[in-house]
């Protein structure tokens, strides 16, 4: 509350009856004003907006919390001096919930895969440090008698604390800059992994976007629910394009809300049309730790393609995660010799719930790229390169020969391949532009992670 103190007028009375001719009540003027200040009694004023709104009684009640209001003889009176003006530049939520679209349909290719490897990713990061297995599942939960049609991603990881989780809700907090803890004795700055082979840290989550911008591309509304480890309570927070919108037309902080604190397996607070909320919850008894993701309102666009196209976009993501499914030396089928020596203790699980039901374990793909590059080259060749800044740079070239007349690189079925060109004399057989074509020749992997469709030229 604001007090305002106006020497013209020796009681509230005689202040109430010029208020009420000037079109304005007492307690709206006494919230107007910002400090004391005094007006000669036979001097007539007005008080107006930066855009020299006079504000009257129903002017005043459409006001903004914040507003810069001049006190003036006139509402055409010329500022005596510069004025400065607080103002907020908060991003339109559409900044979250939109974000995802252009990222993800500029790549030129199919949108899903790259959204829920952003998921898997932050899964990976959450489990990077587990003793036992790390398990990543995602399932497709679109049989009616679940409810609403969902997409749930869940991880055996570490879990975030409430503070972590209002950390993840804020778009591109990156880990460089985040605070986890309430405390300032407890916040610990970011510690980059030691080098490993292929750089299979699980260093991935890095910049506070993808997780949030993966959800809404797939739906629009996304529930975060987490246990961290050695705590007894589960933590929830909601983030929906429908709450942004009535935080908007009520003129609200959209950028304010709540998270929900209550113990492991408790679902009172779950509607009946998210009966499939009810298993996942009940499943959380008995857990030390987790992450699930919830994302609802999916469109059926998604839903068609992940129903019917299940083996091509299970195919890229085991492409895309191929080192950390299979280790360091990749998927060699044919050698045992080859093989890696450790195999990471990863299950990425993708569980689809619908009539018929059934569940795949990407380590079981055996026909993403990658897998085909390896056992199809000839020989290869490793090189290593040391940058300026102190990084790492791995790289494989193999050898795929030209025999018989016939390609004998991999020709990935889901790449629109380049046309022959008539005058190139390099493609005399007219064959090689049906495989590689004019595509480039590395594929880029950071931090042991493929980035669909960036590549080093030729």
């Amino acid at each position: 509350m604001i007090n305002v103190y106006d020497r013209r007028f020796e009681n509230q009375q005689d202040l109430k009856k010029t208020l009420k001719t000037d079109g304005l009540d007492l307690d709206g003027f006494l919230r107007l004003v910002h400090k004391e200040f005094s007006v000669p009694s036979d001097q007539r004023f007005v008080l107006v907006t930066t855009d020299r709104t006079v504000v009257n009684d129903g002017k005043y009640k459409e006001l903004q919390d914040g507003s810069t209001l001049y006190l003036l003889q006139n509402k055409d009176q010329v500022l005596p001096v510069a004025t400065e003006e607080n103002i907020n530049f908060v991003p339109h939520y559409n900044t979250l919930i939109e974000s995802g679209t252009f990222e993800y349909f500029a790549e030129g290719q199919k949108s899903l895969p790259c959204a829920l490897a952003e998921l898997v990713d932050n899964a990976l990061s959450a489990t990077a440090k587990n003793t036992g297995g790390r398990t990543i599942e995602i399932q497709l939960l679109f049989d009616k008698t679940f409810g609403k049609p969902a997409v749930v991603v869940l991880d055996n990881g570490c879990g975030m604390t409430s503070k972590q989780l209002n950390n993840w809700a804020v778009y591109r907090l990156s880990k460089f800059m985040r605070e986890n803890s309430t405390f300032e004795s407890e916040r610990d700055a970011y510690v980059r992994p030691e080098p490993v082979p292929r750089s299979l840290n699980s260093d991935i989550s890095y910049f506070g976007v993808g997780g949030k911008q993966a959800a809404f591309h797939i739906g629009d509304s996304v529930r975060m629910i987490t246990k961290p480890i050695n705590s007894p309570d589960v933590h929830e927070l909601v983030l929906s394009k429908e709450e942004f919108q009535k935080k908007e037309q009520n003129k609200e902080d959209v950028f304010k809300g709540t998270i929900l604190n209550r113990k492991p397996g408790d679902y009172s607070h779950v509607t009946s049309s998210e009966r499939f909320l009810q298993e996942v919850i009940k499943e959380e008894t008995g857990k030390d730790s987790f992450t699930a993701v919830v994302i609802t309102g999916v469109c059926p666009e998604h839903i068609k393609y992940l129903k019917q196209d299940f083996s091509e976009w299970t195919r890229q993501l085991a492409h895309i995660y191929h080192y950390y499914i299979h280790g360091a030396n990749g998927n060699h089928k044919t050698d045992n010799a080859l093989r890696s020596n450790v195999i990471p203790q990863i299950d990425i699980l993708v569980t689809l719930r619908d009539k018929p039901s059934y569940s795949m374990n990407l380590r079981k793909v055996e026909d993403d790229m990658q897998t085909l590059y390896i056992n199809s080259a000839v020989d290869t060749f490793e090189f290593k390169v040391k940058t300026s800044e102190g990084g790492t740079v791995d790289g494989v070239l193999r050898y795929h020969p030209f025999l018989y007349d016939k390609e004998t690189y991999p020709k990935d079925m889901n790449v629109l391949q380049a046309p022959v060109e008539e005058d190139d004399d390099e493609n005399e057989s007219g064959t090689m532009n049906q495989t590689r074509g004019k595509r480039d020749i590395f594929e880029c992997f950071w931090n042991g992670r493929l980035i669909p469709y960036t590549t080093v030229s030729e």
